[in-house]
C-alpha cells in the first residue's frame, strides 16, 4: 500500500530542517516544534526525504510536483513562520540553513549529514570555540 505525501507534510519537513539546525548552529541538541521534541535525526529524516521527493518526481496530495523550485519557493515562505515558532533562532542561522537546504534539494545526491555539512557555521561564544572543538585544534 503507497500512501500520500502531503503538502502540509512537506511544509512540515521544510520547517524542522529549518528550525532544527538553525537552533543547532546556535549550539541547541534539540527543540521542541510543534509540541514535539526534534533532534538531528529528525532533521536529517526530513531533509532526505526533501531530497528524495525532488529527486524521484513525486507529487503531493494536491497534484503539485515536487520539485527544487516548488522547496525553494516554500522554504522561503516558512523562514518567517520558523522566526515565530522559534523566537531565539538567529537570523544569520536561519538564513545559513535555508541557503543550505535550497542548494541540496537540487544536488544530484544528498550529502552525508546535515550536521557535518553545517559544521563550519557553528556559532563561536565570545570568541571561544566549543570543548569538543578546542580539543581538535
Amino acid at each position: 500500500m503507497h500512501g500520500k505525501v502531503t503538502s502540509e507534510g512537506v511544509r512540515s519537513n521544510v520547517l524542522t530542517v529549518l528550525a532544527y539546525a538553525s537552533a543547532w548552529l546556535g549550539g541547541n541538541g534539540c527543540i521542541p516544534l510543534n509540541h514535539l521534541m526534534e533532534d538531528a535525526a529528525t532533521a536529517e529524516i526530513a531533509r532526505v526525504q526533501l531530497w528524495q521527493w525532488v529527486h524521484y518526481g513525486v507529487r503531493d496530495d494536491t497534484g503539485a510536483a515536487i520539485t527544487a523550485d516548488y522547496i525553494t519557493k516554500l522554504t522561503d515562505a516558512t523562514v518567517p513562520e520558523v522566526r515565530k515558532a522559534v523566537p531565539a533562532l538567529r537570523d544569520e542561522h536561519l538564513h545559513i540553513v535555508a541557503k543550505y537546504l535550497k542548494e541540496q534539494v537540487h544536488r544530484q545526491w544528498p550529502s552525508e549529514f546535515l550536521t557535518i555539512d553545517l559544521m563550519p557555521y557553528l556559532a563561536v561564544a565570545d570568541g571561544v570555540p566549543p570543548s569538543w572543538q578546542r580539543s581538535m585544534l
